[in-house]
């Protein structure tokens, strides 16, 4: 019983931990900056936990992580930004340029791309932390490509995203105490089970 206490208490530590890096490193990105290396390296370290590394050091391994994918994260980002913005700009003036009969249709496939791209800017995050490709373009190319080729493993990711937002909704001061932590550990444990079964371990 005792055991068991303790090893809750540690988990709960360490995804309280990792949260609370996440935060400082994102806010020490002046947030625009900080967020997409931020975020990875929540991923890379959780995806050592998911390889038994358990007694990683948090601070050293999250910085090293951090320094390492700053740039080619933030590329990557800028990417999703800029598709983010089309399809914003798309969806805002449907009503301008289309005739009210086929505002339904194009606001399906309108709807449809964004999901394609929503999903795969989540996978973005497990791809760069468990993969080391030397162009930065492989990563967006291997994120989509999940999307595609797991529709099932796309699906439980929308399912999570969905309830995600409800917990935060619904229960702030968890949200800011293991928020990030959890919702990547979730995330990056459905694509790593992908990866074993392809043998990218």
């Amino acid at each position: 019983m005792n055991r068991m206490i303790f090893m809750i208490a540690e988990t709960a530590y360490r995804f309280i931990v990792l949260n609370f890096l996440w935060l400082v490193f994102t806010l020490a990105g002046l947030g625009i900056f900080g967020f997409m290396p931020a975020t990875v390296a929540v991923f890379r370290l959780i995806r050592e936990w998911l390889k038994g590394e358990k007694d990683i050091p948090l601070f050293r391994s999250y910085l090293a992580f951090y320094k390492a994918e700053f740039v080619s994260s933030n590329l990557i980002g800028a990417l999703f930004l800029v598709l983010f913005y089309i399809i914003y700009v798309n969806f805002s003036f449907v009503s301008y340029f289309y005739t009210s009969s086929i505002h339904l249709y194009i606001y399906i496939v309108i709807f449809s791309v964004a999901t394609v791209v929503v999903l795969s800017f989540l996978n973005t995050f497990s791809v760069m932390a468990h993969f080391k490709h030397k162009k930065t373009i492989r990563y967006f190319k291997t994120a989509v490509g999940l999307v595609f080729a797991r529709p099932g493993l796309s699906l439980m990711q929308l399912i999570w995203l969905f309830a995600y937002m409800l917990i935060a909704v619904n229960y702030p001061t968890a949200f800011i105490a293991i928020g990030i932590s959890v919702f990547a550990y979730v995330l990056m444990s459905l694509n790593y089970s992908i990866f074993k079964k392809f043998n990218a371990v």
